[in-house]
């Protein structure tokens, strides 16, 4: 087995990067189906009410205007859906981290973490101050966007071939020596 050098990984850690891509996959196919399936009235008004960020009022008005949540709710439900088949399947790798990445950043400021705004519980295990759950998973899905893994395993590696040069590369990524 020879040292991985320059930008060659070795196979442990192809599997890890693979393995990573497959739990953030699962927690978002499995969130997004249960807004779909399991709860079939499930709504984010609640949510979106309770906010506090920097946007809260945004968040606000969204939750007020039938229209406009319905519109947010199926957003959220079916981009959490088709971030996890693109994760599970390793298909359009980078469009899931994309879709998953924009969907915890506005948890985020829905949500955030920041000990000096109003409505953050300071009564808990303990304070997150910056950096939350939704911060770790988003840079988890940087990481998964930054190296080939749905070449390593997945179906990007029979899409890239058939596709890549007629796709953009923030979609289906560069050519590289490790897929």
């Amino acid at each position: 087995m020879s040292t991985p050098k320059g930008h060659d990984l070795s196979i442990t850690q192809k599997f890890i990067l693979v393995t990573l891509r497959l739990a953030i996959g699962w927690h978002f196919l499995s969130e997004g189906m249960g807004n779909l399936t399991s709860y079939p009235s499930w709504t984010s008004k609640g949510y979106l009410m309770g906010s506090y960020g920097p946007f809260s009022e945004h968040f606000h008005k969204i939750a007020n205007n039938e229209t406009i949540l319905t519109l947010s709710d199926a957003a959220v439900s079916y981009g959490l859906t088709i971030a996890g088949i693109c994760l599970l399947l390793g298909m359009f790798t980078r469009l899931g981290c994309v879709v998953g990445a924009i969907l915890l950043t506005m948890f985020y400021v829905s949500y955030p973490p920041w000990a000096f705004m109003p409505g953050v519980s300071t009564v808990t295990d303990s304070n997150y101050l910056l950096v939350n759950k939704n911060v770790v998973e988003c840079l988890g899905l940087l990481v998964i966007m930054a190296f080939p893994t749905g070449r390593f395993a997945g179906l990007d590696s029979i899409l890239y071939p058939l596709f890549g040069k007629n796709l953009p590369t923030w979609l289906i990524g560069a050519p590289s020596a490790e897929a």
